[in-house]
C-alpha cells in the first residue's frame, strides 16, 4: 500500500481532510498529515486501512470505542469512517500526530536507567487507565511510545475489548506474548510487551526465547541490575504468574511494600483501574526535568508502523528517579474484578477534595490537564475541557507531606460486581458515594454510604467492594495512622468509575 499511497497527497478524504506529506506506514496502512480544524491540536495525522484487509474487521468499531477514552499520556483519536479514494474502500482514522517516537532513540543508544524510570511512568499509568476501561492495547513497543508537544504518549489506534480478537493476522511479532498465537487478549499481554519494550530500551537488545517451548526469556547481559527482577516478572511464559501494571507502579514508588495479594471477586468483569496514587513531588519534578533540558526524543523514522514516529532524545543529565523496589516472591496476577491501581508519575497538586455528600460531582466536571514533560518542573500547565461524553479519569492522589504528615494511597481498588444486563438497564449514570476507615494496616475496617444512589441494587455491590480495598497507609511522624476516605463510584451502561478522596487525616 505505501507506494500507491504516495500518489494519493493532495486528495481528500470523505469532503473533510485533505491528505498532506506522507510520514510512514506498511503494507496494511498509509499515514499522511492533515488539517484538523481544533486550537488544541497543533498537528493531525490521518491513517488510512483497506477497508478489505483481514485486520479491518470491526476496527472502525474499536476506534470509536477508544475515541471516548481520555488520558494525558494517550494519542487522541479525534474523527474515522469509511471513505473511497481511486475506487479503493478505506477506512481512516484521525489522530494527534506526534513527530517523535522511542524507536529512533534506542537505535542510537540504550536509555540510562533514570531515563527509562522516568518513560516506564507515564507508560504505566495510560496502560493502567486502558485496563480499566476493559481495553488492551496489544501494540505496547518502542515506536507506540511517543512525544506529542513535548508529553510522553502511547498509542490508542490498536486499542482492543478484553477478551476481543485483536485483529491482527499473520504471525505474531517480537513483542507479543506467547499467548498471542492463540488470539487471546488480556492486559498481561500488555506487560509482556511492556517487559520486551523496557530490555530493548535499556540494552538494545530484545530477550532471546522460542515459542515452540516453554523456557522463560534469557533476558539481555546487559540489563541494568536493578531492572532484573522487574523483567523477570513481566516476562513470564505464564500469563497468570506476570506482574500487572498494579505491581509495577508499586515498584515505581519510593520505599514502597510489595503490593498485598489480590483478592478475586469474579472472572468476568476484570479491569484495571486507574489511580496513579500519589507520591512525592520529587518524583513528577524529576520526570519533568527529563525534558527541561533537552527534547527526549529526535525525528522518527519513516518506517514505523504507527501514524506517529517518534523519539524522546532523553537528556542524561536528569534529576534520579527512585529506583524501582524488586521482590523476590513472585506475584501471580489473578482474574479479579478488582481494579488494580497503578503508582503516579506525580505531578504537584494539592489532594483531591471529597465531593458534597448531598451532590455529587456532575458528568461534565473537568480533569486536571497533564502537565508537558518538557514544561518548567514547576509549571502547571492550563486544564482543557473535558468532553461530555466521557467521565474523568481518576485524578492523582497527592501523597502530601508537610509538619510530619504523609497521605495514604490507594494500592488497590475494587469495582461493584454488576452485570452488564443490569448495567444497561441504567439511564444516564448511578452515583454512589461510600465513606471507609482504613486502618493502619491499610485494611478498610468500616464502610458506610455517603450517598447510596436511586438503586439498591448498585449500591450492596457497590458497598460490598468498597470494603475490599486496600491502601498504604497514612503516616504520622513515620508511623502508620488510620485514615478515612470517600469513595465516589459512577456506573453506566459503558464503564465503571471510580473517585477516591482521601478526608482524615
Amino acid at each position: 500500500m505505501t507506494e500507491a499511497a504516495t500518489k494519493w497527497v493532495g486528495q481528500v478524504i470523505d469532503g473533510k481532510f485533505r491528505l498532506g506529506e506522507y510520514v510512514g506506514g506498511d503494507e496494511g496502512s498509509s499515514v499522511f498529515l492533515t488539517d484538523y480544524d481544533s486550537p488544541d491540536v497543533r498537528k493531525a495525522a490521518i491513517k488510512l486501512v483497506p477497508a478489505d484487509a483481514p485486520e479491518a474487521a470491526g476496527l472502525l468499531a474499536r476506534w470509536r470505542h477508544a475515541a471516548k477514552l481520555s488520558h494525558p499520556h494517550m494519542i487522541r483519536l479525534l474523527d474515522m469512517g469509511r471513505a473511497e479514494l481511486d475506487g479503493a474502500a478505506l477506512l481512516y482514522v484521525v489522530m494527534e500526530y506526534a513527530e517523535e517516537n522511542l524507536s529512533a532513540v534506542i537505535a542510537r543508544r540504550p536509555l540510562a536507567p533514570d531515563e527509562a524510570r522516568a518513560i516506564l511512568g507515564p507508560v504505566v499509568d495510560a496502560l493502567a487507565y486502558v485496563h480499566a476501561k476493559g481495553f488492551v492495547h496489544c501494540r505496547i513497543k518502542p515506536a507506540n511510545i511517543m512525544a506529542e508537544n513535548d508529553l510522553l504518549k502511547i498509542s490508542s489506534d490498536g486499542l482492543c475489548r478484553i477478551g476481543e480478537f485483536s485483529g491482527s493476522v499473520g504471525k505474531p511479532g517480537a513483542y507479543d506474548p506467547p499467548e498471542a498465537a492463540g488470539g487471546r487478549i488480556s492486559p498481561a499481554g500488555d506487560v509482556w510487551s511492556l517487559g520486551m519494550t523496557l530490555c530493548e530500551a535499556l540494552t538494545q537488545r530484545l530477550p532471546v526465547w522460542e515459542r515452540t517451548n516453554q523456557a522463560e526469556p534469557a533476558l539481555p547481559s546487559n540489563l541494568p541490575a536493578e531492572f532484573l527482577d522487574l523483567a523477570r516478572h513481566c516476562l513470564r511464559r505464564d500469563p497468570q504468574l506476570r506482574w500487572s501494571v498494579a505491581d509495577i507502579a508499586v515498584r515505581l514508588l519510593p520505599n514502597a511494600p510489595a503490593p498485598p495479594k489480590q483478592i478475586a471477586r469474579g472472572a468476568q468483569h476484570f479491569s484495571a483501574h486507574r489511580s496513579w496514587v500519589g507520591t512525592a513531588a520529587p518524583i513528577g519534578l524529576a520526570l519533568l526535568a527529563i525534558l527541561a533540558a533537552a527534547r527526549v526524543f529526535q525525528h522518527h523514522s519513516q518506517t514505523a508502523p504507527t501514524p506517529a514516529a517518534a523519539s524522546v532524545e532523553l537528556s542524561a543529565q536528569t534529576k534520579v528517579q527512585p529506583r524501582i523496589q524488586p521482590s523476590s516472591q513472585p506475584k501471580p496476577e489473578k482474574k479479579p474484578v478488582a481494579a488494580e491501581v497503578s503508582a503516579p508519575v506525580a505531578k504537584p497538586a494539592p489532594p483531591i477534595a471529597p465531593p458534597p455528600a448531598a451532590k455529587p460531582a456532575e458528568h461534565s466536571v473537568e480533569r486536571p490537564s497533564p502537565k508537558s514533560l518538557a514544561a518548567s518542573a514547576a509549571a502547571p500547565t492550563p486544564a482543557p475541557a473535558r468532553p461530555k461524553s466521557e467521565a474523568p479519569a481518576q485524578p492523582p492522589i497527592a501523597a502530601a507531606a508537610s509538619g510530619g504528615m504523609m497521605r495514604g494511597k490507594v494500592v488497590q481498588q475494587f469495582l461493584p460486581d454488576a452485570s452488564q444486563k443490569s448495567r444497561d438497564t441504567i439511564r444516564g449514570k448511578v452515583r454512589v458515594s461510600v465513606k471507609v476507615r482504613v486502618d493502619e494496616s491499610g485494611r478498610v475496617t468500616e464502610a458506610a454510604f455517603a450517598t447510596p444512589g436511586p438503586s439498591q441494587y448498585f449500591a450492596d455491590r457497590t458497598l460490598e467492594a468498597a470494603k475490599l480495598w486496600l491502601f498504604a497507609p497514612a503516616k504520622r511522624d513515620g508511623h502508620n495512622v488510620p485514615s478515612e476516605w470517600v469513595l465516589r463510584f459512577e456506573i453506566d451502561p459503558s464503564a465503571i468509575n471510580v473517585y477516591p478522596a482521601q478526608t482524615a487525616p
